[in-house]
C-alpha cells in the first residue's frame, strides 16, 4: 500500500549501491541516494522500506518508489511498534531526521496520566531499541511536545540543559541560554543537535 512500510528481502546489489527488494508481489529499486551509505546490506537480509507512491503505467507495469530515508518511515515504525500510537492515545506532533545518524521525534498524549516519551521507548528502552536496530543504529531522542514554543525549544535541544529560551514567535527565533560546559552538547557534533531541534520546532535557534 502507498504511505505504508513494507518488509522486503534484498535481491540484488549494484556496483552503485541500487539494492533490488522483493516487496511481495512485485519488486522495487532502493536507490543508493535513498539508502544510508555507511549501512551495508547483503542478498537475503530482511529490510524494512517507506513506500512512496504506487503508479501503473501501461507500457511498464507497476512502478513503485521506495525510500528508507524518508521521515515517515520512522513515524510508522513508531506507529507499529508502540499500541499508544496506533489507539491514538500518543499522538506524534513532529519528526527531524538525518537518516542514518539521527532523529527527534515531539510527542504528547491526548488523554489525562499518560507519559508519551515513556510510552514510545517502551519497558527497559524495548520499544525504541527495535526501531534503532531497524534503522542500523541511528539515534532516536524522543521529546515531550509543549505548545509553548520556549519549552518546546529547550526540550528539543536536549540532552543539553537550557538555563533560559527567549522565542520571538513572529519571527521565529530564539535566543538560547546554556551554561558553558553544556554548549558543545547542545550545539553538536557539527551542529547536528541544535539544526535538528531548529528543524522540528520551526525556530532559528
Amino acid at each position: 500500500k502507498e504511505k505504508e512500510i513494507v518488509t522486503g528481502v534484498v535481491q540484488r546489489i549494484k556496483d552503485n549501491g541500487d539494492m533490488t527488494i522483493d516487496i511481495g508481489r512485485t519488486q522495487a529499486v532502493l536507490k543508493a541516494d535513498d539508502n544510508f551509505k555507511d549501512k551495508q546490506f547483503k542478498c537475503g537480509d530482511r529490510i524494512k522500506v517507506y513506500v512512496a507512491s504506487v503508479s501503473n503505467r501501461e507500457r511498464s507495469g507497476l512502478s513503485v518508489k521506495i525510500s528508507r530515508k524518508s521521515q515517515e518511515l520512522v513515524k510508522k515504525l513508531f506507529e507499529e511498534e508502540v499500541t499508544e500510537i496506533k489507539d491514538g492515545v500518543v499522538e506524534i506532533m513532529g519528526i527531524a531526521r538525518e537518516a542514518g545518524s539521527r532523529t527527534k521525534m515531539a510527542v504528547r498524549a491526548k488523554v489525562p496520566n499518560v507519559d508519551p516519551v515513556g510510552a514510545c521507548v517502551g519497558m527497559n528502552g524495548a520499544r525504541v531499541n527495535s526501531i534503532v536496530e531497524e534503522l542500523r543504529g541511528e539515534k532516536i531522542d524522543i521529546i515531550n511536545w509543549d505548545e509553548n514554543p520556549a519549552i518546546l525549544i529547550e526540550n528539543a535541544l536536549s540532552p543539553a540543559k537550557v538555563i533560559a529560551v527567549m522565542a520571538d514567535p513572529d519571527e521565529k527565533t530564539a535566543l538560547v541560554v546554556v551554561p558553558d560546559y553544556q554548549l558543545s552538547l547542545a550545539i553538536g557534533k557539527e551542529g547536528q543537535n541544535a539544526r535538528l531541534a531548529a528543524r522540528l520546532t520551526g525556530f532559528k535557534i
